[in-house]
Parts: structure tokens; C-alpha cells; sequence
């Protein structure tokens, strides 16, 4: 068989235009001779005319023979009936070169464009084909186009004519419509039914802190706002409780709804009547493969907008789910009926068990490290032996390791995860604090390994939830683990037997997480904090313990100086150094820059091996867990990070500053 390569430039040579310009530009220096009676010239000029003018339609008649010839070659190994079933083939069929020009088309295709194509390039007629993709498909062409209200699928391959040149090729695509289907798809599509679940967030509270006089008016509003919602995206609903929802629509509406970023949310933030309180919704909505599933995945999708602290929408199909909203500061409940339930649950679990392995996530911070101690002091109350799987360490904080190993009563307790390994059994018990997410625990061995867990964290819910517990106790709207622990303890035994060092501890997780008690701070937290304090605690030997060095503090600064401001006061910096832990210094630098006026929240991207750790931080008006969970991140509306890998700082730059754009609107 002949040489295969795709050479294409022998037949293009042969189509070019012919002498068309020429013949005009010497047509206008003929006339320009006649006028200044140069009649010599001129003559001569028009019997050059005349000679290019035959020599032009003979190039024409050669051309037009030379098409013939082509598409003759084109099937020449083929019958007389196969040729003629191809020049009568039923449906639209266009040749053409591999540069994209048109050779030739039967009537059908024709029909289609409604125009002569004859010579044109196959992207003047359909802009949206790409000539490049049908050229890497070769002999097995199938694309999509549609044109005007048609919707075509393009078949075909590009064939080799060995009887005219070793090198000659042309694409012969064939145009099969599909409109019919595709609308039929739509409109089964269109008319699935999704499943809905809403919530009206602390409406008890909402009501306890509105005027008895404004309780109706208020309910009224916030009813009538969901009703006309309802009926704006045709759905039908059934409210099964004093404010949760059951809503079933078409699938059909989902888009409008996506455009309109849950409206509702929006709405409902408007109502005043009488409430110190803002109203805010809970939604979670379904879409699965069967009306089942649809509904399974609505109840667990309300769980999670309520686990990331309401006011927001999440949407679950088969592959993933999408959010919406989570714009407000989640309000905390004044009742303390949930952390008493949970210390006698607790209790139960810990008294039942042999052994307590406690653990946060990897590179443990005050928070996580605080709530660990915390609970083994509930786990020695009850007489059992505790244990705390412990890391790397964040920052500076193997300092604060170092005083507590002096204490006697944590000689013993911390463990690695090795060392965990070796000690667990099938009665041990496992307590993960501050993190909700499999990705990040500080032993994934060991959670896979131990049955019995009990989950404690104060993050809103992201997607790799640790959901096979015997105990879950998740408030997002609580300043910090520490605080809740904190609350736990106190319920746990009449007179909690607490020593100031845990204490301290327990004190320094709320103290770091709230920044010094300035941000996400509720009458719970300063209850918690109140309650160490007259354990013990010292505020100013806790402040000493995590001082910076001096070298730090210039890292520090030099990324404060050097972070720009890049919309609605949101400030942005880079380091570009190598750091052993670059998530220490991009986060605590971020806490910096929202000490500077105008700021309301920051980012601060810092070289992390081939890729980028980029930690936020926001005052509350901007959720910074949002944008990163948009770079597979996540956090707390308040506090978030990400970890970019095999990217360049520019283009992780780029890329936060698209996930600022879609989350500001």
C-alpha cells in the first residue's frame, strides 16, 4: 500500500483562486493610459487583459474538469451502483480538503445550509467545528453540531485516493440528525422529578428573641416568602413540621434556581418584623437516579447545609454536589440540651470501653491539642486509660509540648500512631476532635482500624464527612472544639476534676481560634472561657507560651507589606520561600493582615514543595471556606485553607482569584 502521510499541498496548489486580481489591477492601468492618451501603452495593456482574461477561463474549465476528475478518483475503486448510491446517499454528505475547504456535497447536505458552499472553508459554514479535532479522529469521526434548531451528529473518516496521488486525501463526513432525540432526551430530562428538603434555622430562637406582639406577622412572612418560592419553580410541598418543608419539582427548574443562586436565601434575609434575630433557610436538594434515592440524597443534603451552619443550599446528584449561600455568621442556641445529651452518651461509651484513643487532625494546633487533653481528663474521671495520638505539631507550639511533658500527668499519654497500633483492641474506643474529614486525621490507620468512633468539631461539613459513628456531636456555629469539651466536661461529672494546666489548654484552643476573643464569639463561648478561669487559668502565662521569635515576625511582615488589596477588602499576599510548614506561616500572616483597616478578609499563598498551601481568614462578612472549597479546600466560614499541588504560585494567584469572582457574584 502506498506511503500514508497526510499531505495535502499538491491538491491545495491545484484549488488555488486564479488571476482575478491581476486582471484588476491591470484593467485600472489600462484605463488610467487611455485618460492620459498614452493610447500605445494602453493598447498594449488590453491585448495583456485579453490574454489573462481566456487564460483565466481556461483555468476555470481546467479547474472545474480537474473537480470532476477528483471526485471520480474518489470512488473509482468502487462499482457503478456503489458510486451512485454515494452521489444519491440519503443523508447530507460533504467532501473536503484537509485544510478544510469544500470539495463537494450532495443535495441533502446542501439543504442544510441553504447557501453555494462551493469553496468555502467548512468553519465559514459552521463555525463550531473544530477542523483540528476531526483531523485527530482520522478514521473514526464523530462530533456534535448544531446549526440554526438542528442538532447533528457528524460521522465519517478520512479517506486515502492511491489511484491519483500516494499523498492525496480528503474527510468525507456524513450529517445524521439527531433533533428529535436530543429533544426527547430533553424532555425526559426536563420532567424528572427532584426531591427537596427545607428548613427554617432556629426558628425557635428566631421567635424567642422576636416581640410576642410580632410572632404571627413574622411567621406569616417567612411562610408566604417560602409558598411564592415554592411556586415559582412549579413544585408541590408538604410541610411535615413547624418549619421543615417537603418539596418535590421538575428538573426543568433546577437551572433557574442555580442562575438565580437560591434567591429565597436572599429573600428571607429581608424579613424585619420585629426580629433581632435575621431569618435564614436550610436546603437541600436531590437528584438522583430514581425518586428513592433523589429523597436519600435531599435528607442527607439538609444535614449537611445544617452541619455548615444553614442559611445556604446544597445540591446532590449521583457524581457530586454543589453549594449555595453560607453568606451569614451562624447564630448559636442559647439551650445547652444538645451538650448534655452528649456528655451522658459519652459517658456510656467511654464506661463501656477498654481502651481511649483520642486524635485531631494532622499538624495539630491549640484547638485540636486543647480538646484531646480535654477529653482524656473525662476518660481518667471515669477510670480508664487514655491515650492522645499525636504528630507534628503546628508552628512553634512543640514548645508548649515540651511544659506539659514536665507535668507528670502527661508523661504517658501522648503516643504516636505506631505506637497506637500496637496498644488498640477491639473494645478500644476512638475520639476524633476538630476534624470532621477522613482526609485529615492525624492516623487514618487507626480510624479505619477501631469500630467504635465518636466525632467532636466545631467545622462546617465538607465532603469527606466521617459518617460511621456511634457519636456524633457537631456545632458549627461554636467558636472552637475547646468550647464545646469545655461544656461537655461540666456535665459529665458533678464536679469535674480539672487541673490548670488542662485547663490552660482547653483556655488557649478557644483563646486562638476566636483571636483572642474578637471573632465568632457567643454568650457559650465567654461561659466556657469564664469557667476555666476559675479553675486557673493564666491568661498572660498562655499569651507568653506562643510568642513568636523574632525571625518569624519578619517573615511576617514582609508579607504584610507586600499584600495588595484585591476586591470588596479583600487582601491578598504571597510567599515564596521554602517552608517546613508553610500552612504555620500563611496562616498566621493572614491573621495579620486582618488587623489592617478596610481589610475584611484575606488570602495568603505560600510555595509549599511543587505546589501552593493557601490559608483565609475573614472578619465574618466574607465566607473564606466557600472560595477554597472551590480549590478542593475547606474549613470554617471564618478560617479555611487548601493545598495546591504541581502548581506555579502565578497560577494558583489566578486560580483563588476566579473562586473570589464566582463567590462575590
Amino acid at each position: 500500500m502506498a506511503d500514508n502521510t497526510i499531505d495535502n499541498k499538491g491538491f491545495l496548489k491545484r484549488m488555488k483562486t486564479g488571476i482575478s486580481t491581476y486582471f484588476i489591477v491591470i484593467s485600472a492601468f489600462t484605463l488610467v493610459s487611455f485618460f492620459t492618451k498614452n493610447y500605445l501603452i494602453a493598447i498594449a495593456e488590453l491585448v495583456i487583459l485579453i490574454a489573462l482574461a481566456v487564460h483565466n477561463l481556461y483555468n476555470k474549465k481546467a479547474k472545474q474538469q480537474f473537480i470532476s476528475s477528483y471526485i471520480k478518483d474518489l470512488t473509482f475503486h468502487l462499482d457503478s451502483a456503489t458510486r451512485d448510491t454515494m452521489i444519491l446517499f440519503p443523508l447530507p454528505m460533504v467532501i473536503m480538503s484537509l485544510a478544510g475547504s469544500i470539495i463537494w456535497c450532495n443535495k441533502r447536505f446542501m439543504q442544510i445550509v441553504g447557501e453555494e458552499v462551493w469553496e468555502k472553508q467548512i468553519q465559514e459554514v459552521f463555525p463550531n467545528i473544530h477542523l483540528l479535532k476531526i483531523l485527530e479522529q482520522k478514521n473514526d469521526i464523530s462530533i456534535d453540531v448544531e446549526h440554526e434548531d438542528r442538532f447533528y451528529q457528524v460521522i465519517g473518516n478520512i479517506v486515502h485516493h492511491a489511484e491519483q496521488d500516494s499523498n492525496d486525501y480528503s474527510i468525507v463526513l456524513y450529517w445524521v440528525d439527531r433533533t428529535n432525540e436530543r429533544d426527547t432526551i430533553k424532555k425526559c430530562n426536563d420532567d424528572i422529578p427532584l426531591s427537596c428538603e427545607l428548613m427554617i434555622d432556629n426558628l425557635e430562637d428566631l421567635i424567642k428573641n422576636t416581640p410576642d406582639e410580632a410572632h404571627a406577622g413574622l411567621v406569616a412572612a417567612i411562610e408566604t416568602n417560602i409558598a411564592d418560592w415554592i411556586a415559582k419553580i412549579g413544585g408541590i410541598s408538604r410541610k411535615y413540621e413547624k418549619d421543615k418543608y417537603h418539596i418535590v419539582f421538575e428538573n426543568k427548574n433546577l437551572s433557574a434556581l442555580i442562575e438565580s443562586k437560591f434567591e429565597i436565601l436572599d429573600i428571607v434575609h429581608e424579613i424585619q418584623i420585629g426580629n433581632k434575630l435575621p431569618v435564614t433557610l436550610s436546603i437541600g436538594i436531590g437528584n438522583g437516579e430514581s425518586i428513592y434515592q433523589s429523597d436519600m440524597f435531599a435528607k442527607a443534603k439538609i444535614d449537611m447545609a445544617l452541619g455548615r451552619g444553614g442559611d445556604q443550599a446544597v445540591i446532590k446528584d449521583a457524581e457530586n454536589f454543589r453549594f449555595f449561600g453560607g453568606r451569614s455568621e451562624s447564630f448559636a442556641k442559647v439551650t445547652k440540651v444538645k451538650p448534655r445529651v452528649v456528655a451522658y452518651a459519652l459517658r456510656e461509651l467511654i464506661d463501656s470501653a477498654g481502651t481511649v484513643f483520642i486524635m485531631g487532625h494532622k499538624t495539630s494546633d491549640p484547638d485540636s491539642l486543647g480538646a484531646a487533653i480535654g477529653i482524656s481528663r473525662m476518660v481518667k474521671n471515669r477510670g480508664k486509660k487514655a491515650y492522645i495520638v499525636l504528630g507534628q505539631l503546628f508552628g512553634n507550639y512543640s514548645e508548649y509540648m515540651k511544659i506539659l511533658k514536665k507535668d507528670d500527668a502527661f508523661k504517658e499519654i501522648f503516643i504516636t500512631e505506631s505506637e497506637a497500633m500496637q496498644l488498640h483492641n477491639k473494645n478500644s474506643l476512638l475520639v476524633i476532635v476538630d476534624t470532621h474529614s477522613a482526609d485529615i486525621v492525624e492516623s487514618p490507620k487507626l480510624l479505619e482500624l477501631i469500630k467504635d468512633k465518636v466525632l467532636i468539631d466545631h467545622h462546617r461539613k465538607g465532603g469527606s464527612f466521617i459518617s460511621e459513628t456511634v457519636l456524633t456531636y457537631h456545632e458549627p456555629f461554636a467558636s472552637s472544639t475547646c468550647e464545646m469539651v469545655t461544656e461537655i466536661i461540666q456535665y459529665m461529672e458533678k464536679e469535674p476534676a480539672l487541673s490548670v494546666e488542662e485547663a490552660q489548654a482547653l483556655y488557649a484552643g478557644i483563646a486562638i481560634d476566636t483571636k483572642n476573643f474578637t471573632i465568632k464569639t457567643g454568650v457559650r463561648t465567654f461561659e466556657a472561657a469564664s469557667f476555666l478561669r476559675r479553675i486557673g487559668v493564666d491568661t498572660s502565662e498562655i499569651r507568653r507560651i506562643f510568642q513568636s521569635n523574632l525571625e518569624e515576625y519578619a517573615k511576617r511582615a514582609k508579607i504584610v507589606a507586600s499584600a495588595e488589596i484585591y476586591k470588596d477588602g479583600i487582601a491578598i499576599s504571597h510567599w515564596n520561600q521554602d517552608e517546613a510548614q508553610p500552612n504555620v506561616i500563611s496562616s498566621i500572616s493572614s491573621d495579620e493582615l486582618l488587623n489592617i483597616a478596610g481589610v475584611n478578609a484575606s488570602f495568603v499563598l505560600c510555595k509549599s514543595g511543587d505546589g501552593v498551601h493557601i490559608s483565609g481568614r475573614s472578619l465574618g462578612d466574607f465566607n473564606v471556606q466557600v472560595v477554597l472549597e472551590k480549590l478542593g479546600g475547606g474549613g470554617h466560614m471564618t478560617v479555611a485553607g487548601t493545598q495546591l499541588t504541581a502548581t506555579t504560585m502565578n497560577r494558583a494567584t489566578k486560580l483563588l482569584k476566579e473562586a473570589i469572582d464566582k463567590t462575590l457574584g
